[in-house]
């Protein structure tokens, strides 16, 4: 009878298991020093080597002649291990899962070992067992007697209670190393005399992810197909189909060219390729892209050499934060597809989500979307196409930047200074035109732009506002305390129009000065807002609250203007002439019938 190669090759003794060395060493030591526990409790994955390693710690036990801890498998215990010896019982909790089943153990085990030094009773997938069966076998792994040993295993350690964990020494079992596996793998091609190629084996070390029995298992199916076992025979028994269409969906993610992306998807699913496991393999290559652009080796991304060098080309082009963002939603889509009668639909939505980062608002969607266009920018508007929805960029017209054009700061008070008055004087009327920017300069538009708006009409000249002549002011001496009182009213001009916003600018502004200026109204002609009411409110608005004014007209109008008294400002009472703020604001308290005690 054919006998499978993972029971052909299973490892006899701690020396043959391979990728668990931190364990097998401990095993070692404890049998040559005679300090065995009598207890052990074994887990990791699927694969890894826990009942092997139950098996081979049970025949050192009983073993007569050890060699460096390991089983002679010459001795008569050895020996009669292998032929169903009665001192060893291997359990199966799955279907010995009962209390009644433990009641039987733990009567069994009161009877000394028949030859051997040790009854060894081995629990597979102990976890398995019902919350009566567990506490059944606590009193019998807490106090067993002397010639009893527990090794107990399980897949899933966070089902077994807390209660046995603590009375056991537990060792957890790594998952095989692909380069383990890969020895492993081409040592039992060796033995069988058949070929089998480094690409094969690393392949089958990949997919069977960490268990050695699901690979040899593979590499027995492979060797079925063909007696030289390539890459092509192991994806054709494997069941998959390359990676070339993992880097296609990768591209058109990158392009966003979303209607590519679901044709793709059409075929692929018309070929009979679970979206599941396509999902799932979207997440590993991304994963792999990830970790190349990172830095990481082939062994690191497991891979072959041949697809690490196609990582390395891929991941050029991606940035980091896409990636990662490919990754989440991807991870966020595989982990709803279990509870949806449909994951073709999500995903499909995924790969539309994929390709338009804009439906998307947290930080990993605006980072991409900010690298897109940082990469338009340093290739002036990108030398080779960038899409967007399967849209080029270089498709739509762009309009050209303008150059910034320098706004001068007005003048205080809206009164430009003798200086300045004596230049304009000092230069002729064509200096004039020539020095004078255009207005609405940073409003132009490209002429086909537009062309486009006006036909072939020309384009209507903005109305040109004739600037409004100041006289000069006397500036006072820098020793001496200029007096706002005599700061001279300006000729409000004829076509000065209502500022209807006025009230608007005034409830931005704090809740003192909107008191003082609840009276007051305001116009405006070319870059100069004037103000008018009580004479006392509009002396406090053009020099102690100016500042604030201004800044909030200009903000409110959208261009930077002054602000004057206009020449109708009318006395609401007769008001000393002061300079004390503090004053002021008293006599425009009393003004408003507010009194006023003197302490």
């Amino acid at each position: 009878m054919y006998l499978a190669l993972y029971r052909k090759y299973r490892p006899r003794i701690f020396d043959d298991v391979i990728s668990q060395e931190h364990i097998t060493t401990t095993l070692k030591n404890q049998l040559k020093s005679g300090q065995a526990s009598h207890a052990y409790l074994f887990t990791g994955s699927r694969g890894t080597g826990k009942t092997t390693c139950a098996k081979i710690l049970a025949k050192a036990l009983n073993c007569t002649d050890l060699r460096d801890g390991n089983p002679c498998l010459e001795c008569e215990s050895c020996k009669s291990i292998d032929e169903d010896y009665s001192d060893i019982t291997e359990i199966d909790a799955a279907s010995n899962n009962s209390v009644d089943d433990v009641r039987v153990m733990k009567e069994e085990s009161f009877y000394a070992p028949m030859s051997g030094k040790y009854k060894v009773y081995i629990i597979d997938e102990v976890h398995m067992l019902s919350i009566q069966a567990f506490n059944a076998l606590l009193k019998l792994i807490e106090e067993p007697p002397a010639h009893v040993v527990f090794i107990l295993a399980t897949t899933e350690v966070h089902k077994v209670p807390a209660t046995i964990l603590s009375r056991c020494q537990r060792f957890e079992f790594r998952r095989i190393d692909i380069g383990d596996s890969k020895k492993r793998l081409l040592w039992v091609a060796e033995q069988e005399g058949k070929n089998l190629s480094d690409d094969a084996a690393f392949l089958i070390s990949k997919i069977s992810e960490g268990g050695m029995r699901d690979a040899l298992s593979l590499l027995d199916q492979c060797f079925s197909v063909s007696d030289n076992v390539t890459a092509d025979v192991v994806r054709e028994c494997a069941g998959i189909s390359g990676s070339d269409y993992l880097f296609r969906i990768a591209d058109l993610i990158y392009n966003c060219s979303s209607g590519e992306l679901l044709m793709l998807l059409d075929e692929l699913i018309s070929k009979s390729k679970d979206v599941t496991r396509l999902c799932e393999e979207l997440i590993s290559h991304f994963r792999g892209l990830m970790l190349t652009k990172a830095g990481a080796d082939a062994l690191a991304v497991r891979v072959t050499s041949e697809d690490f060098e196609k990582l390395k080309e891929q991941s050029d082009r991606y940035t980091l934060e896409q990636i990662m963002r490919c990754i989440s939603i991807l991870s966020e889509t595989f982990s709803q597809m279990g509870r949806v009668r449909t994951p073709a639909l999500l995903l499909e939505m995924c790969f539309i989500k994929l390709c338009t980062p804009k439906l998307d608002i947290d930080e990993k969607s605006l980072s991409t979307r900010i690298d897109r266009l940082e990469q338009l920018i340093e290739n002036g508007v990108s030398s080779r196409p960038i899409y967007y929805n399967g849209i080029s960029e270089n498709s739509v017209p762009v309009r050209p930047i303008q150059e910034p054009v320098s706004v001068s700061e007005p003048e205080p008070f809206g009164i430009e200074l003798p200086e300045k008055l004596k230049e304009k004087e000092a230069k002729p009327d064509k200096d004039k035109k020539k020095d004078k920017p255009k207005e609405n300069a940073h409003r132009s538009e490209p002429e086909d732009l537009r062309s486009a708006v006006f036909g072939n009409e020309p384009a209507p000249e903005p109305e040109k506002e004739k600037p409004v002549e100041f006289p000069a002011v006397e500036l006072p001496h820098a020793d001496e305390t200029p007096e706002p009182e005599n700061r001279p009213v300006q000729k409000q001009p004829d076509k000065a129009a209502p500022l209807a916003i006025w009230q608007d600018i005034i409830s931005t502004l704090p809740i003192s000065i909107q008191y003082s200026l609840e009276n007051t109204t305001a116009s405006i002609s070319g870059n100069t807002v004037y103000i008018s009411g009580g004479k006392l409110a509009v002396t406090m608005a053009v020099n102690d609250y100016r500042d604030m004014i201004q800044k909030a007209a200009s903000k409110a109008i959208g261009r930077s203007v002054g602000i004057a008294a206009a020449e109708d400002t009318e006395s609401d009472a007769p008001v000393q002439q002061k300079t004390d703020k503090v004053s002021l604001f008293l006599d425009l308290a009393r003004s408003k019938g507010i009194e006023i005690k003197k302490k």
